[in-house]
């Protein structure tokens, strides 16, 4: 789960934003697929919360915003 305090800096939210990762589930088929490639059963537990396409979809949204409040509220 992604946490931004009040506090947070921009750049930090970003980061958490770009950063973030969230429990994985894989399946049993999926667990024995990361062992035989990685040898570590445990390497998918977790996997990022945004993917590149999500990311992008944020900034739009972000730029957007600010372009329609640029000049006040």
């Amino acid at each position: 789960m992604i946490q931004i305090n009040d506090f947070d800096l921009p750049i930090t939210a970003a980061e958490k934003i770009i950063k973030g990762v969230r429990p994985n589930n894989p399946t049993p088929l999926m667990k024995s697929l990361s062992k035989a490639i990685t040898g570590d059963e445990d390497s998918s537990k977790s996997v990022d919360m945004f993917d590149l396409e999500e990311i992008k979809e944020i900034a739009d949204y972000l730029i957007v915003y600010y372009e329609a409040h640029q000049n006040g509220d």
